[in-house]
């Protein structure tokens, strides 16, 4: 008696999750909207200035005392 209603709750979570899966399929893919003009992504500091840090922390890590 406990197998069967333990395979029934089984069969009925299996039937959900297609549903949401076949629901999920059904929908249209939407093209995205255009992006805003001008808003690009600028650092405020130079790349040289971060390209040094990261090469100064590199050294460091590979010749730390």
């Amino acid at each position: 008696m406990a197998r069967a209603i333990s395979m029934n709750s089984f069969n009925v979570f299996v039937a959900v999750i297609l549903a949401i899966v076949a629901a999920a399929n059904a929908q249209e893919m939407a093209p995205s909207p255009a992006p805003a003009a001008g808003a690009g992504f600028s650092l405020p500091v130079s790349t040289s200035v971060v390209a040094i840090s990261l090469l100064f922390s590199l050294f460091s890590l590979i010749f730390k005392h």
